[in-house]
């Protein structure tokens, strides 16, 4: 999404002159970034919501004053109260702001719970308002209280409560997921959930007990073959990315034994640095040799040999194990020769190799 705010403001840079143009002058103030993207039809809702919160960040004390008066008028004027929130987010600094911010935010979730804005960050957490926090959050119990509620308002539910009370979010990721079985997105955030902070509820005696229940729970969400294939060779190397060995160890070998083609590679490699930061020297040393096998063929003969382990070897003078691999991927990799045989004479020579990009 911040991506696509991007390339839309990039277009608006080049679209607008144009847009001018072809309107008629008239005296009155130009209209901001978010009506000129609205009138050219390229601006989703929720790219709209933050731009108007982000344009209230340079509203003069006058126009705040102005556009306070007008919502007294005209309660349903959103576009106005995202401004004012923009404004008091970004600039408040006295009591009054901080409560006027509260106002602000507590009626929009209160009143359009649905409304896209309402997931934005400015409108999720009340900085040093912990009275206004705890009333925005039993207003997000009461909205999301069953799965009957539109699924804007659970997205928007399920962000509040991400980071807050993980299993209200782990409950609001099963009702998104029941109605919308076909989007993989549910399987995913649950598995960051779980990643983050853990499995709501459960206790278990080492981590790749932990790990094997969060894959299971996930599974349960994914519907499309291909996804559930990969599903275990993602879950591990996120596990071993934040220092769940055990965990990312107990998923490579499910993964291992799945159909997705990058599973022999990747799971081996994982298999093997688990195994080296337990100081099982000869166990990783195999799972180099495994990464290599004739299972791996297609998958390395596209992207080439996965070199993190085989780095980690050599730094351990592991230099004979090593070798061993590149002479089994000049089979695999013919196109990478060249390459591959540049790597062997610098090992030979006794130097580590930059492996770049192959350096995963």
């Amino acid at each position: 999404m911040r991506r696509f705010l991007v390339v839309v403001l990039s277009l608006f840079s080049f679209v607008a002159p144009i847009y001018a143009q072809r309107r008629p002058r008239v005296a009155s103030p130009s209209p901001d970034v978010s009506t000129q993207l609205s009138a050219l039809g390229i601006l989703p809702d929720d790219v709209r919501s933050i731009l108007l919160i982000y344009s209230g960040r340079n509203l003069a004390k006058s126009e705040v004053d102005k556009l306070e008066a007008d919502i007294r008028k005209t309660p349903e004027d959103i576009d106005k109260r995202l401004k004012l929130i923009g404004y008091y987010d970004w600039n408040g600094r006295s009591s009054l702001d901080r409560l006027r911010l509260r106002a602000h935010v507590l009626w929009m979730v209160e009143n359009h719970p649905e409304h896209p804005a309402v997931a934005e960050p400015s409108l999720r957490d009340l900085r040093d308002d912990p009275e206004g926090t705890a009333q925005m959050t039993e207003l997000w119990y009461k909205n999301a209280a069953t799965c009957d509620a539109s699924p804007a308002v659970l997205r928007s539910a399920e962000k509040f409560f991400f980071g807050k009370d993980p299993a209200e979010a782990e409950r609001l990721i099963y009702c998104l997921s029941e109605k919308e079985p076909n989007n993989s997105q549910w399987g995913n955030e649950l598995a960051q959930l779980y990643r983050m902070s853990g499995v709501p509820g459960q206790v278990f005696p080492n981590p790749a007990d932990r790990a094997l229940y969060a894959y299971n729970r996930v599974l349960e969400l994914l519907h499309g073959p291909a996804e559930r294939e990969a599903l275990a060779g993602d879950m591990a190397g996120a596990a071993f990315k934040i220092g769940d060995f055990e965990g990312a160890a107990a998923l490579a070998k499910i993964y291992l034994q799945s159909r997705d083609r990058n599973a022999t590679q990747k799971a081996n490699t994982i298999l093997g640095r688990a195994a080296l930061r337990s100081g099982n020297m000869s166990a990783s040393k195999q799972y180099l040799l495994d990464s290599s096998g004739p299972a791996a063929a297609r998958d390395i003969a596209t992207y080439g040999p996965m070199m993190a382990l085989a780095r980690e070897l050599l730094e351990k003078g592991e230099r004979d194990t090593v070798l061993q691999y590149l002479e089994r991927c000049l089979i695999l990799w013919p196109r990478g020769e060249n390459t591959l045989q540049n790597w062997i004479s610098d090992i030979q020579k006794g130097a580590t190799p930059n492996f770049g990009n192959f350096n995963e």
